[in-house]
């Protein structure tokens, strides 16, 4: 259960990276740390959405962990400009 929170949470940070590295070439960040900053808020959006299932019922189940990153996904897809 824990290897697949976190190869997810790698694909979040992932997904991140893309809108977190435009934004940060328009300021003028270094690659690293537009990296950094994605990473944590890929972390931060995983930990949220996780204990806000947790505190649900006090347990994570499959289901509840899926439903989790189905939010994540979503809410990065409409993020994503469409063409």
């Amino acid at each position: 259960m824990w290897v697949d929170i976190a190869r997810r949470t790698f694909a979040v940070i992932i997904l991140k990276v893309t809108g977190i590295f435009v934004g940060g070439a328009v300021i003028g960040l270094e690659l690293t740390q537009a990296v950094a900053m994605a990473a944590f808020a890929g972390i931060i959006d995983v930990s949220q959405e996780l204990s806000r299932s947790y505190l649900a019922d006090g347990k994570l189940d499959p289901d509840e962990i899926n439903k989790s990153f189905g939010k994540i996904a979503e809410s990065s897809n409409k993020a994503t400009p469409k063409k």
